[in-house]
């Protein structure tokens, strides 16, 4: 049933719809390795010859295992402008133990700051952490703004002897425009 609605008002509105401009990305691909136990370090470089001013960061560790994340940090450096940031830190330590989470990895583990399951959490929580989307123990948007053009450096330290493990392949995903 329809009604006659007499004083019905209206209203004109202008509406301005934002144009959104699609963002490119390269990804560029690293070397895997075993990680030193408690000894040194995994380090691994990619050279990227692209530059172009970046505006997000992706690093995917791929085929990560260890048997103790709460020995690892990771980090990721653009070795020429020093700036460095760290995916994560011995998750657990100091709050759970000096020793951090005892939990292992076992899987392909992405860091963005876009992703918001947070490494650590995930890491208390599973005997094996999951392969998954995370975010890092700091933002990669620190990187926004810089040139991509160098040479780009992963840092895996395994700080406590007794546990070992490896990676399979790392990738990075440099997005801009």
């Amino acid at each position: 049933m329809s009604q006659f609605m007499p004083n019905t008002l209206t209203a004109t509105v202008d509406v301005e719809l934002a144009t959104t401009t699609k963002a490119h990305t390269s990804t560029f691909v690293g070397n895997g390795g075993n990680i030193p136990d408690g000894i040194g370090t995994f380090q691994d470089d990619i050279i990227v010859t692209d530059n172009f001013s970046i505006s997000d960061v992706t690093v995917t560790l791929e085929g990560l295992t260890h048997t103790w994340v709460g020995d690892l940090v990771v980090r990721l450096r653009h070795l020429e402008t020093g700036t460095v940031v760290e995916l994560f830190r011995r998750p657990g330590q100091p709050h759970f133990s000096s020793s951090g989470y005892s939990n292992d990895l076992q899987g392909n583990y992405s860091f963005n700051d876009h992703n918001t399951c947070n490494f650590d959490a995930v890491a208390a929580a599973n005997v094996v952490v999951p392969s998954g989307n995370y975010t890092s123990l700091q933002a990669l948007s620190t990187f926004n703004g810089l040139s991509s053009k160098g040479t780009w450096r992963l840092i895996i330290n395994d700080c406590s002897a007794g546990d070992s493990g490896s990676l399979s392949a790392w990738s990075l995903n440099l997005g801009w425009g």
